[in-house]
């Protein structure tokens, strides 16, 4: 697969303030990447930066083959979509649109077209005459994608383009937003804190604390093979135990209860002898599971497992369990 873009030992300062150490980070074409971190950790720095609105201390932008290093924003061949929209209030869909096109002076038939276009993959044809302000916030972001869309850019750019508007409505957009991008083969750079969000809508997920990478790598590796304990503790939820000179990172739909009396290995219970013990002292709805929380023996730790509506055993406050897990399940993680 080629690449698109090529960061080569880019470095940001803010005054005395190193955002990010060096970095290097390589994105191929027609990938839905996404930049995934807590607030401050450097991943719209990073976004803003590809756009050319901030410049890099040290280090390089390849775009295609080209250095956009030093290149003004309107120079590079890429788009940004923004979370507050930035849309024209005085002007209507189309006219919103057509904008960027009219400043580029691309010739009137062919603008029209591209116009044309983009509002029907946006499914925005019927809203075309509206003003932002007689639209949904759901409306007015695919505005925002189809602005960015119809100048044919190499590479689109979003910085928490959903942050602002309601889950269900998130939900639909988030589906949407990877058929589109998927149909049109574009290379997504995507910039969120929401761990569903990136697990669902990516082909690769890069994990920054600090401006720094953490884990580069598909959604499922990421979820299921953490590197260290800052990307199991960011990504999902996670229980730690320390084995020895070890720390093994487990999710709670991998842990597993047994009574304490019954927690006997062998043929009966064919499953492994628990490793841990402790006491129930919170169980919480949460829809669709039940969460346990157990609080471990000679210990102030506190792990959860997910109890399910068709498990035979329902569990109780003080209930007396043992916890175990198949080998396969627990992570070894960096500290």
């Amino acid at each position: 697969m080629e690449q698109m873009i090529q960061l080569e030992g880019i470095t940001k300062k803010f005054g005395a303030n190193l955002i990010i150490p060096t970095l290097n980070l390589s994105i191929n074409d027609g990938e839905f990447l996404t930049l995934l971190g807590p607030s401050g950790c450097g991943k719209t720095t990073l976004l803003r930066m590809i756009a050319g609105l901030e410049t890099p201390t040290t280090g390089k932008i390849i775009l295609d083959g080209k250095d956009v290093t030093h290149l003004p924003p309107y120079k590079r061949d890429v788009n940004m979509v923004f979370q507050n929209y930035a849309l024209f209030p005085h002007m209507n869909v189309e006219e919103n649109i057509y904008f960027g096109l009219k400043m580029k002076k691309v010739p009137e038939a062919e603008a029209a077209e591209r116009v044309s276009q983009v509002l029907y993959l946006t499914q925005l044809e019927e809203f075309r005459e509206r003003r932002p302000q007689q639209m949904s916030g759901g409306q007015q972001q695919r505005v925002a994608i189809a602005r960015a869309l119809v100048n044919n850019p190499k590479v689109l750019l979003l910085d928490e383009p959903l942050g602002a508007l309601d889950y269900q409505l998130r939900k639909k957009l988030q589906l949407e937003l990877k058929n589109l991008q998927r149909s049109l083969g574009l290379t997504f750079i995507y910039v969120t804190h929401d761990q569903e969000e990136a697990l669902t809508m990516s082909d690769r997920i890069v994990v920054m604390n600090k401006g720094v990478i953490q884990q580069d790598g598909h959604p499922d590796a990421i979820y299921h093979q953490p590197k260290n304990k800052f990307v199991a503790k960011f990504i999902g939820e996670s229980n730690f135990f320390e084995m020895g000179d070890s720390v093994y990172a487990l999710r709670p739909e991998k842990l597993n209860l047994c009574l304490e009396e019954d927690c006997v290995e062998g043929k009966e219970t064919q499953h492994p002898a628990p490793q841990f013990f402790g006491s129930v002292v919170d169980i919480v709805f949460y829809g669709t599971i039940d969460k346990v929380f157990i609080r471990l023996d000679n210990s102030n730790q506190v792990v959860v497992a997910y109890q399910y509506f068709d498990d035979v055993k329902r569990w109780k406050v003080d209930d007396r369990v043992g916890i175990w897990w198949y080998e396969r399940d627990g992570v070894k993680v960096e500290q």
